[in-house]
């Protein structure tokens, strides 16, 4: 298959998910079990999104790695689905705002389209490095910035963060005060979204997964946005950082002063 009909193949699936995941019962709904001392919550709508998402992709032949199957994490990240059945269990669980079915294509190491869709609006959106990116059929574009004295900065403290005493956190809360506006979401592929769409200027966390970002990560490169870190995608927790690119001087400057994202 070429890449527009993965992109459409992709689309078709987060959008069916999407709606099954809208349509589960208040028990569905629910908290399964609990990972990370309690911090990260798995749902029974967790598992209901993967087995639909996932036996919709593999009609293509190709391997699918989701978060919820933990064996499908010895793939190698190359020509293969990743997929986050739904970021933003805890916004879903708790009716606290937005959560997403996310899907990427990721070749040669590197996330090259994504779709996503926003189960609290239904919004659709899709693209990729050199798929223009669109938001239920209109074009995106991620915002014109210059100065992070007028930026909105979309993080967020994912279960992996960690606020011990030298682990780094001072330095990122510094990186974060370098912003107009801070905003912490609960979903990190819908954080993306937004600055794919310009609604917000920056994206940056620590300790997130590969799953997590993938799709958004295609959708805002697609939308104009600079992936300034990493280099490379591993199924370690991973620093991420996504700017505009008049914007990607002053925040790799804040970076490196605040020394929220140490260079290796």
């Amino acid at each position: 298959m070429n890449h527009d009909s993965l992109l459409q193949t992709a689309e078709n699936a987060v959008r069916e998910t999407g709606r099954l995941i809208r349509s589960l019962t208040h028990a569905e709904r629910g908290v399964a079990s609990t990972e990370i001392g309690g911090r990260e919550v798995k749902l029974h709508a967790d598992q209901r999104a993967h087995e639909h998402l996932s036996d919709f992709l593999s009609r293509t032949g190709l391997p699918v790695l989701s978060e919820e199957d933990k064996a499908s994490h010895a793939s190698p990240l190359d020509a293969i689905w990743v997929i986050d059945p739904l970021d933003g269990s805890y916004n879903f669980t708790r009716g606290l705002g937005h959560s997403m079915v996310s899907c990427a294509y990721v070749e040669k190491g590197k996330p090259v389209l994504g779709a996503l869709f926003d189960v609290v609006t239904e919004a659709v959106y899709v693209g990729g490095v050199d798929h223009p990116s669109r938001m239920n059929g209109a074009p995106i574009r991620c915002s014109d910035a210059t100065a992070l004295s007028s930026s909105v900065l979309c993080t967020g403290f994912p279960a992996r963060f960690t606020f011990e005493t030298g682990s780094g956190s001072d330095s990122y809360f510094s990186f974060m005060s370098g912003f107009a506006k801070v905003r912490m979401l609960g979903s990190a592929a819908h954080s993306i979204c937004l600055v794919a769409q310009g609604a917000a200027d920056c994206y940056a966390e620590r300790s997130i997964m590969f799953w997590d970002v993938a799709a958004g990560i295609a959708v805002a490169q697609g939308a104009g946005a600079r992936l300034m870190t990493p280099e490379q995608f591993t199924l370690d927790p991973l620093s991420v950082v996504l700017a505009p690119p008049l914007l990607v001087e002053p925040v790799t400057q804040l970076a490196d002063r605040s020394r929220a994202f140490p260079r290796h």
